[in-house]
């Protein structure tokens, strides 16, 4: 089974890791709003402190471009990612 990380855990982002959990993937995810997660961590999400701890323990990572990206960069954490080869990304989401 794939170890899967994803970034935004919202509507659309809650389902697809839903589904990866009940076909037995490993998924470690990160949501601005931990307690939004909770019903995913309840079925074995295991839940990173930030974008790049998702990053740092998966074999891919894919991001929904949210609320929960767009504060990490506020932050200043867009560095999160570029330690990581581009490879490492799956893909991005883009709402327009």
């Amino acid at each position: 089974m794939a170890n899967i990380g994803y970034v935004g855990l919202g509507t659309m982002g809650g389902q697809m890791v839903n589904r990866f959990l009940e076909k037995g993937h490993s998924v470690t995810g990160y949501n601005r709003t931990r307690s939004k997660a909770q019903w995913l961590i309840d079925k074995g999400l295991k839940f990173a402190d930030s974008p790049r701890a998702v990053a740092a323990s998966t074999e891919f990572v894919t991001i929904e471009r949210t609320k929960s990206v767009e504060a990490a960069t506020a932050r200043g954490e867009s560095a999160n990612f570029s330690p990581l080869s581009m490879s490492h990304w799956a893909l991005e989401r883009v709402r327009l």
